[in-house]
This record gives C-alpha cells, structure tokens and sequence, in this order.
C-alpha cells in the first residue's frame, strides 16, 4: 500500500482519489510517519433491477409498493392556516 504525508494528500486529494478509484490500490495517509487514515474505493453495492414502467403502472394503479412509505409533505404544507401571505390583512 501507498504511504504519501498528509500535505501531499491535502494539495492532491483529487488526484489521488481519480488514482484510487481507477486502479482500485488504497492509499495510507501519514502524520509525521504515523499512520492517520486510509483512502480505499468503495464496497461494489448491488442493486436490483428497476422495471420503471412496470413500478409507474403499479403507482398509478394504487397498488402498495415495498419499501419505505413516504408521507405526502405537500399536502401537510398546503394548508392555509401555516401560510402566512394567505392571511387577510397581508393579501391586500
């Protein structure tokens, strides 16, 4: 593994970065000859295959969807008694 100082990596971070992520070698960033921390890519991470339209269809349909279920903020933040420019004395 590469050992650079911890300036070099401050004044090269990108590089070293663009390095790492193309040939897949972590680097060992040094203090004063001790080691500090360790830039190294990525796990690989696996997703699923998305059938968009089919998931679009489903959506429109109702059909429940697996996963988390997201409120629908917009309909909290559309009511008119926490909007402060609907009031009748600010409109006119």
């Amino acid at each position: 593994m590469e050992s650079i100082g911890i300036f070099e990596a401050k004044t090269k971070l990108s590089s070293i970065c663009e390095r790492v992520a193309r040939t897949g070698a972590p680097v060992l960033v040094c203090r004063r000859g001790k080691p500090l921390v360790v830039i190294s890519p990525p796990e690989p991470v696996e997703r699923p295959a998305q059938d968009v339209l089919a998931a679009w269809k489903a959506w429109t349909a109702g059909e429940p969807e697996e996963g988390p279920d997201f409120p629908e903020v917009w309909k909290e933040r559309s009511t008119s008694v926490d909007h402060p420019f609907e009031d009748d004395d600010l409109a006119s």
